[in-house]
C-alpha cells in the first residue's frame, strides 16, 4: 500500500513539475512571437485607414476605404485637376480588393498580399500612374487587370496573417509600384494625398541605408528623419514585409555634348 501511494505521490510530483515547465514556457514563446511595434509618430502618419467591409474581409467583397485622419471617405468623382477622387463624410461602400490570377474568386485577404484596387463606380483600378508638377498625386486609372494592376497591399500586421473581422483598423495602404504608404496630407492642387516619403531627401536615405543617423556631422533634423526611416525599415522587416524598399533616386540623364561644327572650307577646285 505505502508504495503504490509512494508511486501516485511521485507521479503527481512529476506531473506538477512538468505542468509549471510548460507554464513557464508559454510567457517566453508567446514574448518571442510579438510584433515589432511601430513608433507612434510613424503609425500616426501611415496607419491612417480603416476598411469597412460590407462582409467579412475577403477579396470581391465592396468596403469603404475610410480615413482617420481626414474623418471621411475616399471615393470616386470627377475633378479638374489630377486623379478623379474626393472625401464623404457618407459612407462610400464602392471598393474591392482583387487578385489578379483569379478575380472572381473570394478567399480572406491577409496582410502584404498584393492585390489590385477596384472602384465599382468607376469601374476601374486605381493604378500608379506619373503626373506633372501641380497636377495631384501620382496615381490614376486602369480598366484592364494584368499583373503591374495588382499593386496595393495591406500592411499593419504580420504578414499572411488574415486581417481579421471588419471594420479593419489602423490600416496602411502600401502601394509596391511607388514603394511608400498612402497617407492624407494637403496639397495645392488634387485631392488631397500624399505618398509617406514625399518630402524626404535622397541624402537621408542614404543615411539610413549606410547606417550613419549618428553621424557627428549630420544634423539634428536630419538625425530625427533618419531615426524615423530606420525605424520603419525595422518594423516592415520584422513583419515580412516584401517590396518594401525604396525606390532608387532618379538620376538625371547626361546631355549630351553636341559635337563642334567644322568651319573649314574646301579647296575650291582649279
Amino acid at each position: 500500500m505505502s508504495r503504490a501511494m509512494s508511486r501516485r505521490a511521485i507521479a503527481s510530483v512529476l506531473g506538477t513539475l512538468m505542468v509549471a515547465t510548460v507554464v513557464s514556457q508559454v510567457p517566453a514563446s508567446a514574448a518571442q512571437s510579438q510584433p515589432v511595434p511601430l513608433p507612434k509618430p510613424i503609425k500616426q502618419a501611415t496607419a491612417q485607414w480603416t476598411l469597412k467591409f460590407s462582409g467579412a474581409s475577403r477579396t470581391n467583397v465592396p468596403f469603404a476605404l475610410y480615413n482617420q485622419h481626414k474623418k471621411a471617405h475616399l471615393y470616386y468623382k470627377k475633378r479638374p485637376i489630377g486623379v478623379d477622387l474626393r472625401w464623404s463624410k457618407s459612407v462610400k461602400t464602392e471598393w474591392k480588393f482583387v487578385k489578379c490570377d483569379s478575380p472572381k474568386t473570394s478567399s480572406p485577404i491577409r496582410y502584404d498580399q498584393v492585390l489590385a484596387l477596384y472602384n465599382t463606380s468607376h469601374k476601374h483600378y486605381l493604378v500608379h500612374q506619373k503626373r506633372g508638377l501641380g497636377h495631384g498625386i501620382n496615381l490614376g486609372w486602369s480598366k484592364k487587370l494584368h499583373t503591374k494592376t495588382c499593386q496595393w497591399a495591406v500592411h499593419g500586421d504580420k504578414a499572411g496573417k488574415p486581417l481579421g473581422p471588419s471594420p479593419v483598423k489602423n490600416v496602411m495602404l502600401f502601394n509596391t509600384v511607388e514603394r511608400d504608404y498612402l497617407v492624407n496630407k494637403w496639397r495645392p492642387a488634387g485631392v488631397d494625398l500624399r505618398w509617406y516619403r514625399y518630402g524626404v531627401s535622397d541624402q537621408i536615405w542614404d543615411l539610413v541605408k549606410k547606417g550613419a543617423c549618428a553621424a557627428a556631422v549630420v544634423s539634428d533634423k536630419a538625425k530625427g528623419a533618419c531615426a524615423t526611416l530606420k525605424a520603419l525599415e525595422e518594423f516592415q522587416k520584422a513583419m515580412g514585409y516584401s517590396h518594401t524598399v525604396p525606390k532608387p533616386p532618379s538620376t538625371p540623364k547626361p546631355t549630351s555634348t553636341p559635337k563642334p561644327t567644322s568651319t573649314t572650307r574646301s579647296p575650291s577646285k582649279a
